[in-house]
């Protein structure tokens, strides 16, 4: 029997009890498929890079700088997998932090399957869960055709198209792969999965979320970031301007890019106002 094979791109640094579990459980979960690994470690003293490498698992690690960010990493991920005379037939982008449900990646390759019978090339999203139950990535429908709102869809047996999408769980038909290539090299850390689904879309191409919940992933807490109102206006401003904030050269460049200037000018003004008014 001839397995289904996915090549799977992710970026890790100083994670590593999620990291090698999250790989175990892609593997051990679905049976059914052989996969591959394309892993950027950036430079991590955890061990990280030690324990992936223990792993009985064809996985290609690439090393960075520590200063790659989530951008950075998936980036050299991408274009490894790009360039790599090893093709497969899907591709997916992963975040190390996702724990997954047995068979999840399984059901999202059917799900695409039962998808492309009507439209040719569909990519699927994986949402998650966080520990209480609730969504909390996945795929995102944008809630504004002028301004920056966007909304995480309900996985659903229904059909639903979402605009873009969290990185956390994409599962991507080669073709739709190659076509699209690689991440904006511009962003460092955020903003660049949702730029990356937009651009997919540009394309042509249709995007759809899952069925069910693919796994459990957390959502990232706003305490102690740049959203964080208890902090004062000048620590917010730091956090803001820093890689996991949301710098202004990257803020201002995907609003520019997805939307136009004068979107681009207004966004890139209210994040200070809502710091100066400690909203």
């Amino acid at each position: 029997m001839v397995q289904t094979t996915v090549t799977v791109m992710l970026t890790c640094f100083n994670r590593i009890k999620y990291t090698v579990p999250c790989v175990k459980s892609l593997v051990e979960g679905n049976p059914n498929i052989s996969f591959r690994f394309i892993i950027t470690d950036d430079n991590s003293s955890d061990g990280t890079k030690e324990a992936l490498e223990k792993l009985p698992y064809a996985i290609t690690i690439l090393s960075g700088d520590g200063q790659l960010f989530w951008n950075g990493g998936m980036s050299k991920a991408l274009d490894y997998a790009l360039h790599s005379t090893e093709k497969t037939e899907y591709y997916m982008l992963v975040n190390d932090d996702v724990a997954f449900t047995a068979g999840a990646i399984e059901k999202l390759i059917e799900r695409q399957r039962d998808c492309s019978k009507e439209i040719s090339s569909v990519v699927i999203v994986g949402a998650t869960a966080d520990s209480s139950g609730k969504t909390s990535y996945g795929g995102v429908k944008l809630l504004s055709k002028h301004f920056a709102k966007f909304g995480l869809i309900e996985p659903s047996k229904e059909y639903q198209e979402c605009d873009t999408f969290n990185g956390n769980c994409v599962l991507l038909p080669k073709d739709v792969f190659f076509k699209a290539g690689n991440v904006d090299s511009v962003y460092r850390h955020s903003m660049s999965d949702y730029d990356y689904g937009m651009h997919i879309r540009k394309l042509g191409f249709k995007i759809y979320n899952s069925e069910e919940h693919v796994g459990t992933c957390n959502d990232n807490d706003i305490s102690g970031s740049w959203r964080d109102t208890s902090l004062s206006g000048k620590e917010r401003l730091k956090k803001k301007e820093s890689p996991k904030g949301l710098p202004k050269k990257d803020w201002y460049h995907f609003i520019r890019k997805n939307y136009g200037f004068l979107p681009a000018v207004y966004h890139s003004v209210t994040p200070y106002l809502r710091i100066l008014l400690g909203k």
